[in-house]
């Protein structure tokens, strides 16, 4: 039988929750927009290789992850312009 977690725990917990939100919002609002996507991309990546790594391989070194990011982004260079510098081709006009 698992112990119910008091009430005043949750509130700190919750109250934590929301600093470390802010704190963080704070901080990304100093960034330049560049930074920002820089940011976004490399996040975004490592939520991706993370979820496709396999429980119980070993993590390779960080040059390894920053080799397979940046090929992985290239990829799909639409998806991360930051790194990539991807900018979209300017959609043909059909009128003669």
């Amino acid at each position: 039988m698992a112990a119910e977690i008091p009430g005043f725990l949750l509130d700190y917990l919750a109250q934590r929750d929301s600093a470390r939100a802010n704190a963080a919002a704070e901080q990304f609002a100093t960034l330049t927009d560049r930074e920002r996507g820089l940011v976004h991309d490399a996040a975004v990546m490592g939520y991706v290789q993370g979820m496709r790594h396999p429980h119980g391989e070993r993590i390779p070194k960080d040059h390894q992850i920053v080799a397979l990011v940046v090929q992985e982004c290239l990829a799909f260079a639409d998806l991360y312009p930051t790194l990539t510098g991807y900018v979209p081709e300017p959609a043909e006009d059909p009128t003669p």
